[in-house]
């Protein structure tokens, strides 16, 4: 998976199209296919939840880890998005 580090405001308001993206291709695979993804997504969600300011964004990418199968929690407890 790429670095995703640091993003742009671009990134983050094209963030469903790139979920979808990845997460379309492994609806129909085992846990195994889908693991990779989910641990994408849960860094990602990690990022957006502390670079960007829309809670959409975040619930984009937090859907597509549930469509996927992981129920698990991301981020601090007490952020600006906590309860998302």
């Amino acid at each position: 998976m790429p670095d995703i580090a640091v993003r742009s405001p671009d990134f983050w308001e094209g963030v469903a199209e790139h979920v979808t993206a990845k997460v379309k291709p492994v609806l129909r695979q085992g846990g195994q296919a889908r693991a990779p993804i989910i641990a994408y997504l849960r860094d990602l969600e990690a990022v957006a939840r502390r670079e960007c300011d829309s809670r959409a964004a975040i619930q984009v990418i937090a859907s597509g880890r549930h469509v996927l199968g992981d129920r698990s929690a991301v981020g601090p407890a007490d952020g600006p998005f906590a309860r998302t």
